[in-house]
């Protein structure tokens, strides 16, 4: 008596649990980067709503990566809100949204995982 594993099965688990993985990296990379931008979007300081309309997110589902920011060059301006200057105090809402959205991270994989990789 004898038990086998056919390692074709296995090769075709693996593939699929690693498509799986990047489908879930994918998903975490575009909540988390819809999170970040909504909550830079409430946050920024209002005068005529400019700012806030072109704060924008760029999300590559192949790498798995997202970016947050003002990407129009109409925007400039943002970094002077953001950082301040000598005759602007700094009134960030990047930074505060990064770090709401890291502090949410861990959630938002969690349940990436669990719809992916349940069990």
């Amino acid at each position: 008596m004898k038990i086998e594993i056919d390692a074709a099965a296995v090769r075709r688990q693996f593939y699929l649990m690693f498509h799986d993985i990047d489908a879930a990296g994918a998903e975490v990379a575009a909540e988390w980067a819809g999170h970040v931008q909504t909550h830079a979007v409430d946050h920024v300081a209002v005068d005529t709503g400019f700012l806030g309309a072109h704060i924008d997110k760029r999300v590559s589902k192949a790498r798995m990566s997202a970016q947050v920011g003002v990407f129009d060059k109409d925007g400039y301006y943002g970094t002077f809100i953001e950082k301040g200057t000598d005759s602007i105090t700094a009134d960030p809402f990047l930074e505060p949204a990064f770090d709401d959205g890291n502090d949410r991270l861990e959630e938002i994989t969690r349940r990436a995982i669990d719809r992916h990789l349940p069990g």
